[in-house]
């Protein structure tokens, strides 16, 4: 008998099945109507930006940014109408238990990461390939004749590498915290939400960006970058259309003279209401009340 002990190796990943692995530069205006399936797929943005649904969460995925999408979990992608992106997908099976830590989770990849992820692409892409390369959400894979040596295990090894790695990240944000809403037809993250909700909430009241910035617990400078990215023209110009905007229905509602309107919408004076509703709407607020369809008029 001899004196070694022998002990076996801790699995915590076991990747069973490749379903699709491609490398693809999308369109800005790319658009996929989206899919659940009973597989994980692994999403990297490599450049540029997408739009991305993962069940009720909507959310911005940026470049150098991961996410996953478990099995049935109904899922899209789309641009962002302003850049063109490269995005790696892979999808595989995989049935262990340390996978719940990729659920609802965005990871910024590190450069170590990111190193580990084009090694196991390159690998991945030597042996395998799409059936249709001009059509990769066909998810039909084949193999590659002459692959290098070994490639398919290195595959499933590196990919195993790589998920224990991103189990170590630290720098992650959950889905929901990265959660964007439609609003006017643009894609708004959570961040810049927030700012507008600020702004909505102060309509009836005076608020500068000073003010703002202290409300959603960031710096004057953060805000502004923040604001500028999603909306043109300035945050005031911003926070003076909204007051413009309930200053119109207050006047169809016609519970007020159009002094009381500018009084309730903390304007200085009648006339910089006026002013700036003829600003927005090219009208003064007497002109604009006229216009209502079903204003009473007296006859002369």
């Amino acid at each position: 008998m001899d004196n070694f002990t022998r002990l076996g190796f801790e699995k915590n990943f076991n990747i069973e099945k490749i379903i699709t692995i491609f490398y693809m530069e999308f369109p800005k205006n790319f658009y996929y109507e989206g899919e659940r399936h009973d597989f994980w797929e692994m999403v990297y943005i490599d450049k540029g930006e997408m739009v991305c649904t993962a069940d009720q969460n909507r959310f911005i995925l940026k470049s150098g940014e991961m996410t996953f999408h478990k099995p049935n979990e109904f899922h899209n992608l789309s641009g962002d109408h302003q850049t063109a992106p490269n995005v790696s997908i892979l999808t595989f099976e995989c049935k262990s238990r340390a996978m719940k830590h990729f659920e609802g989770k965005i990871f910024h990849l590190d450069a170590e990461e990111k190193s580990l992820l084009s090694m196991l692409f390159e690998e991945g892409l030597s042996c395998y390939r799409l059936a249709d390369e001009r059509n990769p959400l066909l998810q039909k894979l084949e193999r590659v004749e002459g692959a290098p040596f070994g490639s398919s295990q290195m595959t499933k090894n590196l990919l195993e590498i790589f998920l224990i790695k991103l189990c170590r990240n630290t720098d992650v944000v959950t889905k929901k915290m990265r959660r964007s809403y439609q609003i006017d037809g643009v894609d708004i993250p959570y961040d810049v939400k927030e700012v507008l909700d600020v702004l909505k909430g102060k309509v009836y009241d005076r608020i500068s960006v000073k003010e703002v910035a202290k409300a959603v617990g960031k710096s004057e400078s953060t805000v502004k970058q923040l604001f500028a990215r999603y909306r043109k023209g300035g945050m005031m110009q911003y926070y003076n259309a909204l007051k413009i905007s309930e200053a119109k229905k207050l006047i169809r509602e016609g519970k007020y003279n159009i002094t009381q309107i500018s009084d309730l919408l903390r304007f200085d004076n009648p006339q910089y209401f006026s002013k700036c509703f003829k600003k927005f709407t090219r009208m003064t607020p007497k002109e604009y009340k006229s216009s209502i369809i079903g204003e009473y008029k007296p006859a002369k």
